[in-house]
């Protein structure tokens, strides 16, 4: 499997990522590399081997119990907000997230 520098620009944009032309250069080579040894996986013969995790017949619990642990205060944590950054009680961020 091989990846164009155009399909490895587009993973990373989604990865908020920026490279230089020589950075995305070395970069694809690497990132090919590892796919190249990730595919030869498929190669290997599982005849005969079995799931270790089968989720149809699982019925055990994977969650643990919720435990309520000592933290600070809706005023400590204000406190602790820049100048200017709480708003009727939260703390207000940057937009951290985009449409894409």
């Amino acid at each position: 499997m091989s990846l164009t520098k155009e399909e490895i620009k587009h993973i990373a944009d989604l990865a908020k990522l920026r490279f230089t032309d020589e950075e995305l250069e070395k970069f694809s080579g690497e990132f090919n590399s590892i796919l190249d040894y990730i595919s030869q996986i498929k190669e290997c013969d599982t005849t005969g081997i079995e799931f270790e995790h089968n989720l149809d017949t699982f019925d055990g619990d994977v969650l643990q119990e919720d435990i309520t642990r000592p933290s600070l205060s809706r005023d400590e944590v204000l406190e602790n907000a820049t100048n200017g950054r709480s708003k009727n009680g939260y703390v207000r961020t940057s937009k951290i997230v985009s449409k894409e």
